[in-house]
């Protein structure tokens, strides 16, 4: 198997003149295979000559851009491990991240090295790189552009990793302790992305969207790996506020994306159909349960239908999500306005797609099949226990922390439960360490719960709590910007200037305004046991 950076030059040498990135500046610009692979080609004999070794680790912080990608495969042709590191990191994060990656050179923004102060003074043979600024009288400083372009026409034969040498370490999240970092070598990136175009064919003339953070594995192989090892092309989208705008402009044919986002499309198209006339409202909702090609449907589509599309950019083929749970009840509005959403199921440690519906025979409620080679096996406690040639090496510097992560058969512990139906279909049920045990011993995930509470449009975020004990409790966060628009009742500053009578006014409508909330939860709560098992139910309060 070759490498990352081989996969990729065999790609761009079948398809040098098409595009590879869009990326928008004050227009979106295309950046053609063979360009980008000459960029890939220079970069890396500057990285070499300023000090890049075969087997050093290079951290990248930068946003999703070109030079985020260019660098990486620029890394990888060298030999040497990237480190990326989210955006979003704390500045102790950052440290420790560079710290425990033993990286010589970080490769960002010129935003981040300006919020990260400091850091030349904790790390002093930390070599700097920025993406989008001058350069530096500071020896330990290096502008990116100019490397690219400094390089010429340099060029040299790149050293040859082999498939199973460590490609990259991504960290964790961290959220049980300090982060960890998940060691993937060339063999498990190719592999996972090659399995993953076996079940979800990608031709040449689709085109990708990016907006999920590439620090995070599912876009960096899912959004980036399987479009150019198909001669694909992907767009930048240069802020995720601004997404709604570049799906307009770019129209994309394939989107990786993240529930959140179809989850807040559907709120808003639902909001706008309750204005419309009843007559269309009542087509509409009659449209969701008709198949397609009905009298019903037809209608529906003209007058609601094409401008959800359109809202995606009126060419999407189908949106492939993983990340986190989607209702069902999502999947089928969508579907039934002509847009497919493929289910997904994976983790970092897995390089990530573990497995994923298919075009031909999708499962609602379902994350489809395990991939070509991965082998999926459920313990006695639902475990979801994984194994293949995605799977990780282990935790760089945790030999502990890994040794515990894999039983002594070699499979892999994710720490998610779920089950296998009769036909080969993973569904996932919650995580292990969240399972709630009620007193009367009932378990309860309240990933399940809380999804089924959360698709109200007047409840934000929900919070299932009641282990050991006798019934179950739901904190609710309602969303008040929603309420106020629908009923009236808004949230205002206080004001020192009101005078005392006016306070207590003010006050007395507070009480009623609450009192409204209250009663408008609580019914939503009601909605949400209709749903449930008798044992999932939230107690009133």
């Amino acid at each position: 198997m070759p490498t990352l950076y081989q996969a990729f030059r065999q790609s761009a040498e079948g398809n040098p003149g098409r595009p590879a990135l869009y990326w928008k500046d004050s227009r979106w610009r295309p950046i053609v295979y063979k360009e980008l692979l000459d960029k890939i080609d220079r970069l890396a004999w500057s990285l070499k000559e300023v000090g890049v070794k075969k087997g050093s680790h290079t951290a990248i912080m930068c946003e999703n851009r070109p030079e985020w990608l260019i660098s990486d495969l620029a890394i990888n042709k060298l030999g040497a491990v990237s480190v990326p590191i989210h955006i979003t990191s704390s500045k102790p994060l950052v440290e420790n991240i560079i710290r425990d990656s033993q990286s010589g050179f970080l490769i960002a923004n010129k935003k981040y090295f300006d919020n990260m102060k400091g850091l030349q003074s904790v790390f002093p043979d930390l070599k700097f790189i920025v993406v989008d600024g001058g350069g530096s009288a500071d020896n330990n400083f290096s502008d990116f552009t100019s490397l690219v372009k400094e390089a010429g026409s340099q060029s040299y034969k790149e050293l040859a990793p082999e498939e199973n040498e460590l490609a990259s370490i991504i960290y964790t999240s961290g959220t049980t302790g300090d982060p960890k970092g998940v060691m993937l070598t060339n063999a498990n990136f190719l592999s996972n992305a090659l399995a993953a175009l076996e079940r979800i064919p990608i031709s040449r003339n689709d085109r990708f969207l990016s907006f999920l953070p590439l620090s995070h594995v599912l876009e960096r192989t899912a959004g980036s790996y399987v479009p150019l090892l198909s001669g694909a092309s992907i767009a930048y989208a240069d802020n995720y506020k601004n997404l709604p705008a570049c799906l307009k402009e770019m129209r994309p044919t394939v989107l990786i994306s993240v529930p959140k986002v179809f989850e807040t499309t559907q709120e808003k198209m639902t909001a706008l159909i309750r204005k419309k006339h009843r007559v269309i409202r009542r087509l509409f909702y009659k449209s969701l349960k008709q198949k397609k090609k009905s009298l019903v449907w037809y209608l529906a589509n003209i007058l609601v239908h094409a401008k959800i599309r359109r809202s995606f950019g009126g060419r999407l083929r189908f949106a492939i999500i993983g990340g986190a749970g989607i209702n069902p009840k999502i999947l089928k509005f969508f579907s039934a306005v002509g847009i497919r959403i493929l289910e997904g199921y994976g983790l970092t440690e897995t390089s990530p797609v573990v497995a994923v519906n298919n075009l031909e025979d999708p499962r609602t409620g379902t994350v489809g099949k395990p991939l070509k080679g991965t082998e999926v096996r459920i313990a006695p406690d639902k475990e979801i226990l994984v194994k293949g040639p995605g799977v990780m090496a282990g935790y760089w510097n945790k030999e502990k922390e890994t040794r515990e992560v894999f039983d002594d058969a070699g499979w892999l512990k994710t720490g998610d439960l779920g089950f296998l139906d009769n036909d080969g279909y993973l569904s996932i049920i919650g995580r292990k360490k969240e399972i709630i045990v009620t007193s009367n011993g009932k378990n309860v995930s309240p990933e399940k719960v809380e999804s089924v509470v959360n698709l109200s449009p007047y409840i934000f975020q929900s919070l299932l709590v009641g282990h050991r004990k006798s019934f179950l409790s739901c904190l609710v966060v309602p969303d008040y910007e929603r309420i106020g628009q629908d009923f009236g009742v808004e949230c205002i500053p206080s004001t020192p200037s009101i005078d005392e009578p006016e306070k207590a006014l003010i006050r007395d409508e507070c009480r009623l305004a609450v009192k409204k909330v209250e009663d408008l939860i609580n019914e939503e709560v009601k909605k949400a046991n209709v749903s449930l098992q008798p044992y999932e139910r939230k107690k009133m309060s």
